[in-house]
């Protein structure tokens, strides 16, 4: 009981671990050009997973105990299915060495029992039984149900009953051989109702069995669940306890080792963050986790080489070092890839430019990308064992069956190609799409991520980029403002050319000026009295406000932007209510005068009022 409480944890634990990292044994045993034999005896990894199964199903299921030489399920002779399953029941366990089942065996024979006629000395009735066998091994498998019964015999009449081909679904014999498979099994009944298989039958099985030959034979014994047993009765019981002790002991001190490198990078890791060398860091802080691994695995490798392997777990042993060495070495890469691209950004732009820090990002992406690719590759290849190339070929014919369904995909991808030819923006800018406006946080290859205005982060699929307008507020060298200042209509011709003077003065004041690090050779301030209104005169004023006094500087490389912008406005807005208040210009206001006549008819008209 205890055994089998243990094999129940091991299953289980092994059934858990395949299910979440996707391992297994290896995709059965590797044929040799030698007659096409395996070279070990590997165990498949799905057989093995199914056998785990039934050993944890066998925990919790009532099953009928398996048929013994002395207490047989089948037992008789008085109907076609009493003589098929007593024959088959009673042959196997002949054939597994347990002779004493070979006269029940023998009895469903022409002449067994006492007939009239003997089949021949008991040699030759043993010989034409296993034959006989041989064919029922090739056949599928036969249940009892499908065979007629003493009922069936009676109530029919039946005296003479065709097993095969007639008897059975025989499609998969016409596809499995040349031709038919020219023979049969026939049982026929005597005068005591005693049901035997006929003279043809017996005489013929050896050819029957030629014929059916190329059909390999079902497997004697179910290996089920004691596949789990034999796969680790050996690591456990056959190896030395010495051996378990050398395991742990190299195992721990290699942990101990690993622990200690650990430290060591990390105050590595400190030094280098204090020093500033931001060029160094992703290569140190990368190098951690890799030489952990590559630590803790190779004490594994050399603890367990003294352990007694099955030869499914020496391969998954083997696998999984291998694996395990590929994967310090790809973090390693990652790191070297980090590496890589910082300096890259700094040669490009100095580590400051933001088109070469996006580029990178993107690039480090790509590669981290085709790392895990060749991790992937090598794991289905070296530890499943699996067929890249026809997994390769599946993996197109899904994606020709998903062609449709990948399109946004597709477009995405090339939508962020796009973005990184094209350059509409890049990470950092403000941008106005779709009526929203945001900053650009990430460009990925399939979405791109707005922070709003408001906090919300809006993300937008790439191919909308392709043939949508977006606004690049970051890249303006300027603000141009319009501003309209409304006077009353009473208000005569020396204050409105009073007033225009009064703008012209504000805007071209030495302060005002500075901070709008205005140009007023380039960009003077333009002032016109350029409408009259239904209720108001408007006096049109334009002028600049700019990002940076050096030329071609845009918005995105300084601090100042749409806030700094307006509080240049409100200072201006401030400066001309207060000098219009003071000549006594009066700004325009919508009223309503009303005029009721002699019929008292009410009308109305708007004018600009003080």
């Amino acid at each position: 009981m205890r055994q089998r409480v243990v094999t129940s944890l091991i299953a289980a634990l092994v059934v858990c671990c395949n299910a979440a990292s996707g391992q297994g044994f290896g995709g059965g045993s590797d044929p040799s050009p030698d007659g096409e034999r395996p070279k070990t005896t590997r165990i498949d990894l799905f057989e093995f997973l199914n056998s785990a199964t039934d050993v944890l199903l066998e925990q919790f299921e009532r099953r009928p105990a398996e048929p013994t030489v002395d207490d047989p399920r089948w037992d008789g002779y008085g109907s076609p299915r009493e003589t098929v399953m007593t024959f088959v029941e009673a042959m196997n366990h002949v054939a597994l060495g347990r002779d004493e089942a070979w006269p029940r065996a023998r009895d469903a024979m022409p002449g067994g029992g006492g007939g009239d006629e003997a089949s021949g000395p008991d040699d030759d009735l043993r010989e034409t039984a296993r034959h006989l066998l041989g064919v029922f091994d090739r056949l599928p498998e036969i249940s009892s149900g499908s065979i007629p019964g003493r009922e069936a015999v009676r109530s029919r009449d039946v005296r003479r009953w065709e097993l095969f081909p007639r008897g059975i679904e025989t499609d998969w014999a016409y596809r499995a051989l040349d031709g038919g498979p020219g023979g049969s099994i026939v049982l026929v009944a005597d005068d005591d109702g005693r049901w035997r298989f006929d003279k043809t039958t017996v005489r013929d099985a050896g050819e029957l069995l030629s014929n059916l030959r190329s059909i390999p034979p079902r497997k004697r014994l179910s290996r089920k669940g004691d596949l789990v047993k034999s796969v680790f009765e050996p690591t456990l019981f056959e190896s030395d306890p010495g051996d378990w002790v050398f395991f742990l002991v190299v195992v721990a001190v290699g942990v101990g080792i690993a622990w200690f490198v650990v430290k060591v990078l990390r105050r590595l890791a400190d030094a280098v963050r204090r020093r500033g060398d931001g060029l160094l860091m992703p290569l140190v802080n990368g190098s951690i986790v890799p030489a952990a691994v590559f630590v803790v695995t190779l004490a594994v490798a050399i603890g367990s080489s003294r352990l007694h392997f099955h030869p499914t777990l020496e391969n998954l042993r083997t696998g999984l070092i291998e694996a395990s060495l590929l994967l310090s070495v790809v973090f390693l890469g990652v790191a070297v890839i980090e590496m890589l691209t910082m300096g890259t950004r700094r040669a490009l732009g100095g580590g400051d430019d933001p088109y070469a820090r996006m580029v990178t990002t993107m690039v480090r992406r790509a590669l981290r990308l085709v790392a895990g690719c060749v991790l992937a590759l090598f794991l289905i290849q070296n530890v499943l064992h699996w067929d890249i190339t026809a997994m390769l070929g599946g993996f197109a014919i899904l994606a020709l069956a998903l062609s449709l369904a990948a399109q946004d995909a597709v477009k995405n991808l090339f939508g962020a190609f796009t973005i990184f030819a094209t350059r509409p923006f890049i990470t950092g800018d403000w941008i106005r799409f779709d009526g929203q406006i945001g900053t650009v946080e990430d460009v990925s290859m399939q979405a791109t991520k707005i922070r709003l205005l408001s906090g919300e982060i809006y993300s937008v699929p790439n191919m909308r980029f392709i043939d949508t307008a977006v606004e690049n507020l970051a890249q303006r060298q300027y603000l141009r403002r319009v501003m309209n200042v409304a006077v009353t209509y009473d208000t005569p011709p020396e204050k409105i050319d009073q007033g225009m003077r009064i703008l012209n003065d504000i805007l071209t004041d030495e302060s005002i000026v500075d901070r709008g690090r205005c140009d007023l050779d380039e960009y003077p301030p333009k002032i016109a009295f350029d409408k009259f209104e239904s209720d108001y005169l408007n006096l049109r004023v334009d002028y600049w406000y700019l990002m940076s006094t050096d030329e071609g500087e845009m918005q995105r490389t300084t601090e100042r932007g749409w806030f700094s912008y307006l509080e240049h406005a409100t200072e201006v807005n401030r400066e001309v209510l207060r000098r219009f208040n003071e000549a006594g210009i009066e700004f325009a206001f919508p009223t309503q005068t009303l005029h009721v006549n002699a019929d008292e008819v009410p009308t109305s008209r708007a004018i600009g009022a003080a």
